[in-house]
């Protein structure tokens, strides 16, 4: 009738459910009825076990309704996992559920369709009472009751499946069944369809649920029949009354309770049958026992057992047959034994000796483990046909044939039904969607347990990167499978330690331990030793992304400082051109005498006490005297004119290292 999504409320910030009317039922005007009845039902009542509706409305022929959301599952899937239920857990359940049909009760509502997937628990075994959409309201005037069967067959009151108007009565009835369910975990009735589980309900007895769980207290499996009787009279007067009950079923005081059995109506009182001896169906004497018989005269005369009586006419009479009818009566008895004898050999003989007919239980419902034990101990052979079912559970029998109740040969093969779940559908691929979005659909289309583990990537937070379980195109069926998704959760970001000082080793395995990139480049540095980081970029306490790229600078060690080459140019003056010149204008130049410059170096390459240039001149001279000077070191020079020392000095190589 409808589907029921996942929703988010973002004006109070909470999840709801919301129930939509499918496409196809759209332009029904009795399902839109249905619809609304229900949201009107709903709405009208307020209870803590019954699922509030927050509003109705339709939009371009969309019909849908906006309920409470509850986390957990239907208290048919809880059987299903749990089932048997513990009885202390069944009678809480219970309890719940009759405060929510009690509610509806008292503002005259039947709900008229109970079962386990119309009641929702939540994770703190809190009981959710939901679907009224085919709730009777006693006191509307403007609804009438069909013939119409209402419900769903497995929980259908008796009344309500001859056809009969449903009553509050009938809530019990039902409440009952799903007790039996909880105790039991499988249900009273089967059949091969519908109408043959209903007729069970008007005819059967309830099954004992102590011969399926014998721990179960005759106080609580008598709430269940009294609640489960086929006449409502004698039932609970009200679900107060079956509320009360079931709350001290499980009290000490009760535990000893004999089992109920409904009243016996008047008109239909026990008879007590004589009790008939051996002896006395034989004609001997039985105690004071008078038998009265009626003479042809119409008196009466009393015989009393074991007295020889008056012989009649019609006695005297047979004893004057004649021997020859005497003999014809021993012939035709002696033909009679042999043609008895003969029918007998033919006929009787034989089907003694074949093998003994088998009535078949009632297989559906069980598992093929338990269906197969049955027919193998009553000497049957089970031939197994596997059919997909999507209301059936897997591994559970769907029919048999032949059908129940009738008779077969021992070794006579029965055919079972074997369901094997759903139809198994391809899994899709997911990757690259939104987690959130893939799991409200996953959910939608029948999957019970979508998960996630949240890994780091450079897609973005809450992509699905992977499939982790079931893989793309694996056959699956939803309501079985547990997908698991890994999902993005974003780029992890690395808070940088401060590298400066650490060895250009360890910052290497930092980087590559955090899923960083180095990149390196190298200086010289006077003030970190060679092989250590002298800075880092991004600089430290810096949130970076994995692989991202980290500068280090690396120290070559203090630099080795090259020589240095150092020019001087010294003039040398000429001095003896003024001793010798004359002042007589007439007397000729005297002949120039040269005078001899030497110059001496102290540097990388020489000795002071080298010559290291010497040069005649006859007017002043310019030198150029090149040194070359080691890191930390010095360099002298010396000139000579003549033996004397011109000049004589000291150059550091600090002094002309910025030169």
């Amino acid at each position: 009738m409808a589907n029921v999504y996942l929703g988010f409320d973002r004006i109070l910030d909470r999840e709801v459910a919301i129930k939509v009317l499918k496409l196809e039922y759209a332009n029904d005007d009795e399902f839109i009825t249905r619809f609304h009845r229900e949201a009107q039902n709903a709405t009208s009542l307020s209870h803590p076990n019954i699922v509030n509706i927050y509003d109705v409305d339709d939009e371009n022929d969309i019909y849908y309704m906006v309920m409470e959301y509850i986390e957990g599952m239907t208290l048919k899937k809880y059987i299903q996992l749990h089932g048997p239920v513990p009885t202390q857990d069944a009678v809480y359940f219970m309890e719940q559920m009759a405060d929510a049909i009690t509610h509806a009760h008292h503002n005259h509502i039947v709900h008229r369709d109970i079962k386990p997937q119309n009641i929702l628990v939540n994770n703190h075994k809190e009981i959710k009472v939901t679907d009224f959409g085919i709730a009777l309201a006693l006191s509307a005037t403007s609804m009438t009751q069909t013939n119409a069967v209402l419900g769903s067959v497995h929980y259908l009151s008796p009344e309500q499946a001859r056809g009969g108007i449903a009553t509050k009565k009938s809530d019990i009835y039902s409440l009952g069944i799903v007790l039996f369910e909880l105790l039991t975990g499988r249900l009273p009735f089967s059949g091969e369809s519908a109408v043959s589980i209903a007729l069970k309900h008007l005819q059967q007895d309830l099954p004992s649920i102590r011969q399926w769980v014998s721990d179960v207290p005759q106080s609580l499996e008598n709430v269940v029949l009294k609640a489960t009787t086929k006449d409502p009279t004698h039932r609970y007067a009200s679900v107060e009354a079956f509320r009360k009950d079931l709350s001290s079923a499980l009290n000490v005081e009760r535990a000893n309770e004999m089992p109920f059995y409904p009243p016996v109506e008047a008109g239909e009182e026990t008879k007590a049958i004589p009790i008939v001896s051996e002896t006395t169906a034989f004609g001997e004497k039985e105690g004071d026992t008078i038998v009265h018989q009626k003479t042809q005269t119409g008196q009466m005369n009393t015989i009393v057992p074991g007295q020889t009586q008056p012989e009649t006419k019609k006695e005297s009479k047979k004893k004057k047959m004649t021997k020859k009818k005497k003999v014809l009566i021993w012939t035709m008895s002696i033909f009679t034994v042999l043609l008895f004898s003969l029918l007998f050999a033919l006929f009787v003989l034989p089907a003694m000796l074949q093998p003994d007919d088998i009535e078949l239980n009632d297989l559906i419902g069980q598992t093929q483990t338990e269906a197969e034990t049955w027919l193998t101990e009553q000497g049957l052979v089970a031939e197994i046909n596997e059919q997909f079912s999507e209301e059936i559970d897997a591994d559970l029998v769907i029919s048999q044939e032949p059908v129940a109740g009738r008779l077969v040969k021992e070794g006579s093969t029965v055919t079972l039904f074997v369901s094997t779940g759903e139809e198994p559908e391809t899994f899709g691929d997911y990757v690259g969607r939104s987690y959130s979005q893939v799991e409200r659909l996953l959910l939608n289309r029948g999957y019970q347990d979508v998960q996630r583990i949240d890994s780091y990537s450079d897609e973005p937070i809450g992509t699905i990167i992977a499939h982790e379980s079931p893989l793309v195109d694996e056959p699956v069926r939803p309501g079985e499978t547990v997908v698991v998704f890994e999902v993005s959760a974003g780029e992890r970001m690395v808070t940088l330690d401060d590298l400066a000082g650490m060895d250009e080793f360890s910052a290497r395995d930092y980087l590559t331990d955090q899923n960083l990139v180095a990149k390196v480049s190298e200086t010289y540095s006077s003030e970190i030793e060679e092989g250590d980081v002298i800075s880092q970029s991004p600089e430290a306490g810096t949130e970076v992304a994995e692989d991202s790229v980290v500068e280090l600078v690396i120290s070559l060690g203090e630099e080795e400082q090259p020589p240095l080459t150092h020019e001087v140019t010294v003039t040398v003056p000429y001095t003896l051109d003024e001793l010798e010149s004359t002042e007589d204008p007439d007397e000729p130049e005297p002949e120039t005498i040269p005078q001899e410059v030497r110059l001496f170096i102290d540097d990388r390459d020489h000795a002071l006490t080298d010559l290291y240039e010497t040069e005649m001149i006859v007017e002043d001279t310019t030198f150029t005297i090149r040194m070359v000077i080691e890191p930390d070191q010095i360099a002298t020079y010396r000139v000579e004119r003549d033996d004397e020392v011109l000049v004589q000095k000291t150059v550091a190589y600090e002094d002309i290292e910025g030169d």
